[in-house]
């Protein structure tokens, strides 16, 4: 018996280091990512051509902003250079707006311009593919969400200079005094879950290698601004958050200006202050038409229906605790692997700063996710000294390890239910922490207004470049709000300021109707509350000849309130067809299920078209007609870089997807084949059937003959 051991053991040692090596490569999850295949995904900053990996592409970015009122018309263009001599293709994933409404694209090639024209996007990337293929020169902008397009080109000449040029309208952010201008410079790597839930929607996947700056620093990953604002308000103060500007200012006019090229790693975020006084404040801004008539044959489709904007800033109130509400306060907080680091003591700090804000009759509980969803209490229980110090001991405990499965979390916070206990009815709060890198956004959406009754959701982004997308819609569905933490910092005014406002709603039950009791065709179509120095902004169509005085009503803290809209003082402004549009489509897309999928998406592709913007149902295509390539079969497929977010590491990032788990399945299912490999050699060694043996045997029996 003991006499076989010595093989065993060796057989034993022979397989170890294999399972060692699987195992430290399983283990060693974030790796560098020039090491990566050639796959080319988030993670990864080369591209193949002809059997060699290139980057060879320089990326100018060039941006302009005309601001009216909470009104934004950009301009961005993109300069893309090949510097090959041969003829290529390239591809681009960039980052807008998450409420951006992309309306207008211009290819430049020389002196030449090529004009965009919306199509259905499949219809645009059949025609954009053919152009490729017969060697013309094209540009497709395709929607892959809200805030995150792509620019393909095709066939760019040698030594050529090529400019995209796309304009679109957003609405500005107005909250606690101030307008917010956002313009995201990067997109962060999405974390995509293992598994998909039938009853929500399906997810998609984003592509877009990420540059090692450390082994390969790229200048050309610039952006240049010029911003010229009228905030239609008594302005007070303008910064920057993130980067360095100059500023020049002439009446209620400002320019504002990026002091030399920035590199696209951090989103660029602008602030400036309001004199709201006293009072309610409110206005109304107008436009007649639409800003791209639509023509057949010789006639033009020409409309004269208007557009409108009716914004509400409420004035800035004093905090009476008589009006606080009865709450029911939930945090949740995201420790999954993509929160480590500088986000997880972000998140840390602002749960804390959040139970210091508890009064005596407040309940609360705490969930934690990552691959999993945990909760510090079974039911949300009373904020007592004693509940406290149990929270603290809990939040300091927590560390980000595995994936974002964000759709478990929700259970737990708007499924649950509420504590029977209680001696009054409560209002459920959900303050959500996390930096949203997910690719399922429209499974979570759904899961959200399936769940939510009357709880409201608010949702704070953490870290320098969070999924304002998932973020932004999350909290609109959840009828709360949306709150951006960029810096540590920033956590203790930020959270501060959240739980302050969310303790005493300033509007809630918001109505829009006619002076005659009709309804406009107004959108969203469910108006969330507004809350201190948070206004509301809604857009509406109505026909010409209906030209009448709007009303918005609601209650202020248990009175009825409302203010009366004339048109006759009413603002002109531009592009507020395109705001309305986009808030509709937008609205449409936060209605999908698996039921009305198709119905919907029908919806989307009519309304964009009608409008020209690009959306998920349609593209903006650009071909020049005559062909120029003469070799158009042989050339590569380029796909440029960007640069991580401010921040992150690039080995925390694998084949450019987030850890899909805090569990080395791989690993323990290798160790399992092969403890299964081992047991059987055992069983044919012990009964003598391996070839050496045989062999030995053999050779024995010769011996002794």
């Amino acid at each position: 018996m003991f006499a076989k051991l010595p093989f065993l053991f060796g057989l034993i040692g022979l397989l170890l280091p294999i399972v060692t090596n699987v195992s430290e490569a399983s283990q060693n999850r974030y790796v560098d990512a020039s090491k990566l295949s050639d796959e080319i995904t988030q993670g990864v900053v080369s591209y193949r051509i002809n059997g060699q990996s290139k980057q060879i592409l320089a990326l100018d970015t060039q941006v302009e902003m005309t601001v009216s009122g909470l009104i934004n018309r950009v301009t961005v263009k993109q300069i893309f250079n090949n510097i090959e001599d041969g003829w290529i293709n390239a591809k681009y994933v960039f980052p807008l707006p998450d409420n951006a409404a992309v309306d207008g694209m211009n290819l430049l090639i020389g002196e030449r311009a090529i004009k965009g024209v919306i199509k259905p996007k499949h219809e645009a990337k059949k025609e954009f593919e053919l152009a490729k293929q017969q060697g013309k020169q094209a540009s497709l902008i395709s929607q892959q969400r809200s805030n995150i397009f792509t620019t393909q080109l095709a066939n760019i000449g040698p030594q050529q200079q090529v400019v995209v040029e796309i304009t679109y309208l957003e609405t500005l952010s107005y909250q606690d005094s101030m307008f917010n201008l956002r313009f995201p410079l990067v997109v962060a790597p999405r974390y995509r879950p293992d598994f998909q839930r039938n009853e929500y929607s399906k997810t998609q996947q984003l592509v877009a290698p990420i540059l090692n700056q450390v082994q390969q620093p790229s200048p050309s990953h610039k952006v240049s601004m010029n911003i010229n604002i009228d905030s239609g308000f008594g302005q007070i103060q303008l910064s920057s958050l993130y980067h360095d500007i100059q500023q020049h200012h002439q009446g209620r006019l400002t320019n504002v200006v990026l002091q030399g090229n920035i590199p696209l790693d951090r989103d660029f975020v602008l602030q400036w202050h309001t004199d709201v006084g006293e009072e309610v404040a409110a206005a109304v801004f107008y436009q007649t038409g639409q800003t791209h008539q639509l023509s057949m044959g010789e006639k033009a489709e020409i409309s004269d229906d208007i557009y409108a904007m009716a914004l509400l800033l409420p004035p800035n109130l004093v905090r009476k605790p008589q009006h606080q509400i009865n709450r029911e306060l939930i945090l949740v907080i995201d420790t999954s692997g993509s929160m480590a680091g500088e986000s997880i003591k972000q998140a840390k700090l602002a749960l804390n700063l959040a139970l210091s804000t508890l009064n005596p009759k407040d309940s609360f509980n705490i969930i934690d996710f990552n691959s999993s969803a945990q909760s510090l209490f079974a039911q949300a229980q009373v904020a007592t000294n004693a509940n406290l110090i149990k929270a603290s001991r809990y939040i300091a405990a927590l560390h980000a390890d595995g994936g974002t499965e964000i759709a478990p979390a929700l259970d737990k916070a708007l499924a649950s239910t509420i504590n029977i206990e209680q001696q009054q009815p409560k209002l459920r709060q959900v303050i959500f922490i996390t930096d949203g890198a997910v690719s399922n956004e429209a499974q979570l959406f759904e899961q959200i207004s399936h769940q939510l009754h009357d709880a409201r959701l608010f949702t704070v982004g953490i870290g320098s470049a969070p999924n304002s997308h998932f973020m932004k819609r999350a909290a609109t569905i959840g009828r709360g709000t949306f709150t951006y933490i960029g810096k540590l910092e920033e956590v203790e005014l930020q959270m501060t300021q959240l739980i302050e406002k969310i303790s005493q709603p300033v509007l809630t039950d918001v109505e829009l109707y006619h002076l005659d009791g009709s309804i406009p065709d107004y959108w969203p179509a469910d108006i969330k509350d507004v809350y201190q120095q948070s206004p509301v902004a809604i857009s509406f169509k109505l026909p010409a000849e209906q030209l009448q005085p709007v009303i918005i009503s609601g209650q202020i803290n248990g009175q009825y309130w409302q203010t009366q809209l004339d048109f006759n003082t009413a603002e002109a402004a531009v592009g507020l067809d395109l705001v309305w549009a986009n808030a509709k489509i937008t609205s449409l897309e936060m209605s999908q299920d698996s039921v009305n999928r198709s119905r919907v998406e029908k919806q989307i592709e009519a309304l964009a078209l009608q409008y020209h913007l690009v959306s998920s149902a349609t593209s903006l295509l650009a071909v020049d007609v005559t062909p120029i390539n003469p070799h158009h079969v042989d050339k590569g497929e380029h796909q440029l870089g960007q640069l991580m977010p401010a921040g992150w590491q690039i080995n925390s990032i694998q084949q450019g997807f987030l850890p899909q788990t805090a569990t080395a399945s791989k690993l323990w299912l290798l160790a399992g084949l092969s403890l299964l490999a081992l047991t059987l050699l055992f069983g044919l060694w012990l009964k003598g059937k391996l070839p050496g043996q045989l062999f030995i045997i053999q050779s024995l029996d010769a011996d002794h003959v």
